[in-house]
């Protein structure tokens, strides 16, 4: 939209242009008329303004005179001299001060009209090159992960003196970009939209003023309305006039916005100052389940490794954890499976599902999260022991599960083998081979983590107690074991943990 000011000593042909120039295109705003120059320099603070039609003869501040003061005090304002005089000196001294043209009085409507349509072809361009440039200042500024740069602040420059972020997210562009362009066309205000990815937009909203509650509440009533009962998550900052605090704002809105995979409602819509975000510890969870996810991954048991990761998402949701804090979580619960299965990687990188940050980003409920993570997990899981079976047969599978169960209870080589339906030399012989343990020290190493376990967390057992529940009855045997095998006794080992 061309915002328009005409300056004339007479009346009616300053009002008779704002007619007409306002017939002619709704694009075409005339903002006021003005009797002389110093009128509307007085005015020009609290304008929006991209073109003055200006007479030359006017008293206080002439035409030329208000032109000149304006390219340097505004030079984006762009300039039409009109006058009944001839003279080329005028016309000359009008092109050096930078006025656009030259009309005579009386006003060519035609040639007027092809100037304002010229000068608004021009303005659009220069305001979509302008957001371009900022739009990508944003969004280096808000994606990086270190404070932005005096530089870079210093090369962007902001539509109006205050801003807000709102950070949107649904489930594909297109519902977010129809809510986003809804927004920007019924809202009186400036906006940048810029997509982070798929599915997520931040838009950051410029005004004069600080948001007010009511303006938030109206801004939230017409994204209910554009909405139109689609899946939404929304933002929003609180509202800031120093470009430093452009990526605080944006984080704040993006928190505020991550909290709606609690919200039950298809539109959440929530100010950062609403939020209220507890100190949670993400690692105390995860350690509380590692040393027994390890296990059940070392021997593939499948239901007591999905069942930890339950239990784990079961504590972050109970502490309101935000994406970013699972996506954590779950990377650790990746690298630890990494670690104890050499097939996990592979699998996990070559696997059709989203990757884990776009997966956890895109989800707009946390049991989504949960189910997406918890699928893709096991499917993985699956295969690894499918395939192991189907390499080495169930038997040494079979027989680790059994000792996991039963690691206190005796069970000779022969028993074991009679499990299996396989002679004890060949299973002796099968075992070493896919674990690299034989029989006995494979027991060995369960009951003594499982004692060590016991040693840092039962204080209250003797460690008569604890070697007997490990499957070892006599106490100088499993003293003489552990000391072996750990390097200390378990009375040392038990003061170790404590301290």
């Amino acid at each position: 939209m061309l915002h328009i000011a005409i300056v004339d000593d007479e009346i009616l042909i300053r009002e008779g242009l704002a007619r007409m120039i306002s017939k002619e295109n709704t694009e075409f705003l005339v903002i006021g008329t003005y009797s002389d120059g110093k009128h509307l320099l007085d005015e020009l603070p609290s304008l929006q303004l991209d073109v003055v039609i200006t007479d030359i003869r006017m008293p206080q501040i002439n035409g030329l005179e208000l032109i000149k003061q304006l390219k340097a005090s505004h030079p984006q304002i762009r300039s039409i001299l009109m006058s009944g005089f001839v003279e080329f000196n005028y016309a000359r001294e009008a092109i050096r001060s930078s006025a656009v043209d030259y009309l005579l009085k009386p006003i060519d409507k035609e040639q007027l009209f092809e100037l304002l349509y010229q000068l608004e072809e021009e303005q659009q361009f220069s305001r979509d090159k302008e957001v371009r440039h900022r739009s990508g200042l944003l969004l280096t500024l808000l994606q990086g992960d270190e404070p932005p740069s005096p530089l870079l602040l210093s090369s962007l420059t902001l539509p109006q003196p205050y801003f807000s972020v709102f950070v949107f997210k649904g489930r594909s562009r297109e519902p977010v970009c129809f809510c986003v362009d809804s927004l920007r066309q019924v809202m009186a205000f400036s906006i940048d939209s810029l997509e982070i990815q798929n599915g997520l937009h931040v838009c950051i909203l410029y005004s004069t003023k600080q948001l007010s509650d009511s303006d938030r509440n109206e801004i939230g009533d017409r994204i209910r309305i554009s909405a139109n009962g689609m899946i939404l998550h929304v933002g929003t900052s609180s509202s800031y006039n120093d470009t430093a605090k452009l990526r605080q704002a944006y984080l704040d809105a993006k928190l505020a916005c991550s909290v709606g995979i609690y919200n039950p409602d298809r539109l959440h819509y929530a100010n950062i100052q609403n939020i209220q975000q507890s100190e949670i510890n993400i690692l105390e969870p995860f350690n509380a389940i590692k040393e027994p996810l390890i296990h059940d991954l070392q021997i593939l048991n499948m239901e007591g490794a999905l069942e930890r990761v339950h239990n784990l998402f079961s504590v972050l949701k109970s502490q309101q954890a935000v994406p970013d804090q699972i996506l954590r979580v779950c990377r650790w619960v990746i690298e630890s499976a990494q670690k104890e299965l050499q097939e996990f990687e592979a699998l996990y990188k070559g696997a059709p599902n989203l990757g884990l940050d776009e997966s956890i980003a895109s989800s707009m409920s946390f049991s989504e999260i949960e189910r997406s993570f918890t699928n893709h997990f096991s499917s993985i899981l699956f295969e690894i022991r499918a395939h192991r079976l189907e390499m080495s047969g169930t038997a040494v599978e079979t027989i680790k599960r059994w000792i996991s169960a039963n690691y206190n209870q005796h069970a000779d080589l022969n028993t074991l083998a009679n499990m299996v339906f396989l002679t004890p030399s060949y299973l002796s012989k099968l075992f070493k081979q896919e674990t690299g343990l034989t029989l006995t020290d494979y027991i060995t190493e369960i009951r003594l983590r499982k004692a060590k376990h016991l040693l840092k967390n039962a204080p209250d057992l003797k460690i008569h107690e604890i070697g007997a529940e490990v499957g070892y009855g006599d106490p100088a045997y499993f003293n003489k074991l552990f000391k072996r095998v750990v390097g200390v006794t378990p009375n040392e080992y038990k003061r170790i943990s404590i301290v």
